[in-house]
């Protein structure tokens, strides 16, 4: 027989039975579901976390005070700057602010940092309009790109040579509020969410600025640039030797390690339930094949008295098991394809990851050091979906329906056609 008179046989056969067809159907759309939908949510997020580590370079890494034993000064700075393998040492100031601009007011943080080393701390920053002030110019400020380009119409947006006006509140209920006012001498293109700031949302400001406005010589952090991704542990060791307990270190290349981790935790768990989903639909194509057989008795029989041989009847019911599957791969691609998206939609900006100290060989969590951790809250990313992926996911579900079909179109094929045309 010709494969399309095959095929032709198999959906009047299925759309004879279409309650248990569909039924059949069914629960063989849920294992290529739950897989294009799992690989491409949790390809999109490693893609995307991996683009943001790209930005901010694999070698950074962040030190600060883990008690109040240790302050971070200038002579530790020297120190840390005379380690080995170390390319880079970025000391800086963290400042939560109120910005005074256009009659509003916003709460921003202030990073008072050698601003001529931001774009090496952070391959992936660039300057949307004017540039980046030089750390002589202490009335110098470079905005982020949310605060110079609100998405509130009602909210001006900040232009290059604008003065701004930053207000700290004091450290003690009763202090005086300082204040201060900064020429906007450049702004960002959006950056997205970073690990330790969230540049889009930070006023960057000179180092010496930073000083005058906490009037400390202790910097809230220490950006530390190892000269390669291989000699980051090195440095972590380093530094972790030199000072202990008394200060957390957090490499951009240990976290990426750990979300890696648990995305491949999550791809595990969700893969084996994944699999469960094909036996079950392994199994319930193989009943409802052998019931089919059962049902036609009398038609193989009769086909067979017509000519058709054991091989025939055979590919009659194994066309309609690959049928099924491939109606159910392509049903199951498709809801995998909606379901990942419906999936990130609802988790969106609810998937984070906080760090708590033992996770990893001396790093742990920066809230301690008074640094805010932006983390993933607000990572933005979409499912990564493939040609591949929908292929890979349709020829499982063919596998599995001609698997399923095999043995009962053996069956069918070995009838004695007497006895089948015998029976009622």
């Amino acid at each position: 027989m010709k494969l399309t008179e095959l095929f032709g046989l198999a959906f009047a056969s299925l759309r004879d039975r279409k309650l248990r067809s569909a039924l059949t159907i069914l629960g063989l759309i849920i294992g290529p579901a739950v897989i294009v939908a799992l690989v491409g949510v949790t390809q999109g997020f490693s893609l995307a976390v991996s683009e943001q580590f790209n930005k901010m370079g694999v070698t950074t890494m962040v030190v600060v005070p883990a008690s109040q034993s240790v302050k971070l000064s200038s002579s530790e700075v020297q120190r840390i700057r005379g380690m080995k393998d170390v390319a880079q040492v970025i000391p800086f100031y963290r400042i939560v602010a109120t910005l005074k601009h256009g009659g509003r007011s916003t709460a921003v943080i202030i990073m008072g940092i050698e601003t001529e080393k931001l774009q090496s701390l952070f391959p992936g920053i660039r300057v949307s309009e004017g540039r980046i002030p030089v750390s002589s110019e202490i009335s110098g400020a470079l905005i982020g790109y949310s605060l110079a380009f609100p998405t509130d119409p009602k909210v001006a947006p900040i232009k290059v040579f604008q003065l701004i006006t930053v207000q700290i509140p004091p450290e003690e209920p009763g202090g005086k509020i300082a204040s201060r006012s900064f020429r906007v001498d450049g702004t960002l293109t959006s950056f997205g969410q970073g690990l330790f700031i969230n540049p889009d949302d930070t006023v960057f400001i000179p180092l010496t600025a930073g000083r005058m406005l906490t009037k400390s010589v202790y910097y809230t952090g220490i950006f530390v640039v190892a000269s390669g991704p291989e000699k980051v542990d090195g440095v972590i060791d380093s530094i972790i030797d030199c000072y202990g307990d008394d200060v957390r270190v957090i490499a951009v290349s240990s976290i990426l390690s750990i979300v890696q981790t648990i995305t491949s935790g999550i791809t595990t768990i969700l893969g084996s339930i994944a699999f469960i989903s094909v036996i079950v639909a392994f199994i319930g194509i193989m009943t409802t094949m052998f019931t089919a057989v059962v049902e036609r008795t009398r038609e193989i029989g009769l086909l067979k008295a017509l000519g058709f041989k054991a091989r025939d009847v055979m590919m009659v019911f194994l066309s309609e098991s690959i049928l099924t599957g491939i109606i159910g791969g392509i049903a199951g691609a498709a809801v995998g394809s909606v379901l990942s998206h419906v999936i990130v939609a609802i988790f969106k900006g609810g998937m984070g990851f906080n760090l708590q100290e033992g996770q990893l060989r001396g790093l742990g969590g920066m809230g301690g050091g008074g640094m805010g951790g932006g983390g993933f809250s607000t990572l933005n990313f979409s499912p990564v979906i493939g040609p591949d992926l929908l292929l890979a996911s349709i020829l499982m579900s063919i596998v599995v329906g001609g698997l399923a079909g095999l043995i009962p179109a053996w069956r069918a094929s070995k009838l004695d056609p007497v006895v089948a045309l015998r029976k009622e």
